[in-house]
């Protein structure tokens, strides 16, 4: 008699989850199509540029022994553009949609690892996240590696216990589609290499998980020489613009404590300084009890902690050598983060109400972000429609840098500004002796051009700046008449 009431409880609870689960990855995906139509920042408008000025085969052959990545997310943003268009919005959507399907990726996760719940609240605060939204809405690659990543850890929890089968195709394929992504990310494979070699696995399982390896074994065999020539790219851009490292990330101690800040505030600050302290320090309390329990029992999670800490060991330890330490280049481990805070406050007493302060903490940090303008993106869509409506055809836009800027390519409707490299040439130096007025941009000079040759080479054809314009992000264009 007890068995229907029994068999009907057991179904609305699934139901139940089922619409709770939904209701998170709903929430996660409106978050982040609120400003969604920011002005394309520089990095971005690369990503524009290439897949526009190219075709598929050209964004191998011409476009990426020039960048720094793999072709699978170019491929994916040319697919898409092609039917919705290039708007800042189209270019973004593919983004949004792999950031709110990371969501239900970590819920499977966490429920394997530790229960439903853990899956429910680990979900949660993904979909929350201020720092997982901000590079859910960026026409860059980083939240298709984390999804990438993310998929792969969960294939992985199961081919650990029996590596045959379509879960370690699956997981062979994530792989696979991580390596086409993008490089940093690949260092969470010796995460999965130490949980075999700790677990003493058959020498049967180790068959199958090595082979698994295979598909980007052959990728990255292939794809050698673009890497070579990405690499040399790197060193001599680095070698004319010593300071860009800097912006890579060094292994530093402000470059770690900043994954930690940015992992749990987002893309945000407070002035003055003591307060923006305060508040880190307030919201790291939750975050620093979850972990600490959850390390008491990190057998169950070992291997969500490999994840978290392989990669980052291993990318602060190659930045010593090659500058890339940076946390939003971390963003695949930030799952795993959250997945361990949660494991380690579940069980403990008043351990549900410091989940539920996290999520409170997330939807303050991702609402300052989102309904504020100051923490958006650079506005190069404002500043270059200034410059091409304000600018007259006589008078010349000096960029210091090896191009024009990406967003201004992108955004102008006349493409006249001027490159220009210091030392300056005898072509630069003409160009600013025969006119009688011009503008610069205050971009990247901090890197570019650190001492303000610039500035100085104008000032001495007697010039003087009238003019100073500002842009969030973009900082200031000045405007020089020679008088």
């Amino acid at each position: 008699m007890s068995f229907w009431p029994t068999y009907r409880k057991i179904i609305l609870t699934q139901i139940m989850r089922r619409l709770i689960l939904a209701g998170i990855i709903i929430l996660g995906l409106v978050l982040r199509l609120v400003a969604v139509n920011q002005s394309l920042w520089m990095d971005e408008a690369i990503s524009a540029l290439a897949i526009k000025g190219h075709s598929f085969l050209g964004l191998i052959t011409n476009f990426a022994p020039g960048d720094t990545h793999p072709p699978l997310f170019y491929f994916i943003l040319k697919s898409w553009a092609s039917i919705f268009g290039y708007s800042e919005i189209s270019l973004r959507l593919p983004s949004v949609i792999l950031g709110a399907m990371t969501i239900p990726v970590v819920y499977l996760i966490g429920k394997r690892l530790a229960g439903e719940k853990v899956g429910i609240f680990s979900a949660l605060l993904i979909a929350t996240s201020g720092l997982h939204i901000y590079y859910s809405q960026e026409a860059r690659m980083y939240a298709l590696s984390t999804f990438l990543v993310s998929m792969a850890i969960y294939f992985f929890l199961k081919v650990k216990e029996k590596a045959r089968g379509l879960d370690l195709f699956l997981f062979a394929l994530s792989l696979l589609l991580i390596g086409l992504t993008d490089y940093l990310p690949l260092l969470i494979i010796p995460a999965y290499w130490i949980w075999g070699l700790s677990s003493k696995k058959s020498w049967s399982w180790w068959k199958g998980f090595i082979l698994a390896h295979a598909p980007l074994i052959i990728f990255l065999a292939v794809w050698l020489p673009v890497f070579r020539a990405q690499t040399l790219g790197t060193r001599n851009y680095l070698l004319s613009f010593p300071a860009w490292a800097s912006v890579l990330g060094n292994a530093s101690f402000q470059s770690l404590s900043l994954v930690w800040i940015k992992f749990i505030l987002g893309r945000i600050s407070y002035s003055p300084n003591a307060l923006y302290g305060f508040i880190v320090f307030l919201a790291s309390i939750a975050f620093v009890i979850g972990l600490f329990n959850s390390s008491k029992k990190y057998k169950g999670g070992f291997i969500v902690w490999l994840w978290l800490i392989v990669p980052l060991v291993l990318a602060f330890a190659g930045a010593i050598f090659v500058p890339g330490f940076s946390y939003f280049r971390l963003l695949f481990i930030l799952p795993a983060f959250y997945l361990l805070v949660v494991y380690g406050l579940e069980k403990i007493h008043y351990g549900y109400l410091l989940i539920l302060a996290i999520v409170f903490l997330n939807l303050v940090f991702t609402g300052t972000y989102l309904f504020n303008q100051d923490f958006w993106r650079e506005d190069w869509r404002n500043a270059v429609s200034f410059i091409d409506k304000t600018a007259k055809a006589d008078e010349p836009i000096l960029m210091v840098y090896s191009e024009t800027f990406s967003p201004y390519q992108w955004y102008s409707s006349r493409n006249s500004a001027k490159a220009i490299r210091i030392p300056f040439d005898k072509k630069t130096s003409k160009l600013i002796m025969n006119s009688r007025a011009l503008y610069t941009f205050d971009y990247l000079l901090d890197l570019t051009d650190p001492s303000r040759t610039l500035f100085q080479e104008i000032k001495a054809e007697g010039f003087q700046e009238t003019n100073v314009y500002s842009f969030r992000g973009v900082g200031q264009i000045r405007y020089w008449v020679k008088i």
